[in-house]
């Protein structure tokens, strides 16, 4: 129960935190993992996005349901819904709607059979944890919309 709750006052922290970002990007994590959570969204914020978190897929479509997001980086491994079926959903949402969010799976899965199931189900990028802040930084900035 601590750790729903813990969790909570992060998302308030988190949307409260989204209103001062200076980044126009909006970028939503779907991890379970407290720690690589907490990791994940300290990098994004040193560098000024905007950040929405969640625990769980099922989780993650309520909040994606919410906002528009430029990228979604999703952990497979998780409670109630993984990224695998939160990708899914995500995909028939976005053709519901004429437009393409990116995702990308990050992940402790490092076999190159995870990696490909990941672009089966439609996921557009790829990095496997641990990871190096400048391989995370430069996937982050591959994979949100381009300014002209």
């Amino acid at each position: 129960c601590g750790f729903y709750i813990t969790f909570f006052f992060n998302y308030i922290n988190c949307k409260l935190f989204n209103k001062m970002a200076s980044s126009d990007f909006n970028i939503l994590v779907v991890e379970d993992n407290f720690i690589n959570q907490k990791l994940i969204y300290k990098l994004l914020i040193k560098e000024g996005y905007s950040v929405s978190l969640s625990s769980n897929g099922k989780q993650a479509l309520d909040i994606f349901h919410e906002s528009k997001f430029d990228l979604v980086l999703m952990d497979i491994q998780m409670p109630l819904m993984d990224g695998f079926e939160a990708t899914l959903m995500i995909r028939s949402m976005d053709k519901a709607s004429n437009t393409h969010t990116p995702i990308v799976a990050v992940t402790a899965f490092a076999m190159e059979t995870d990696r490909q199931k990941c672009f089966d189900v439609g996921m557009d990028d790829y990095i496997s944890k641990p990871f190096s802040k400048e391989d995370f930084y430069a996937i982050v900035k591959k994979n949100l919309p381009q300014s002209d």
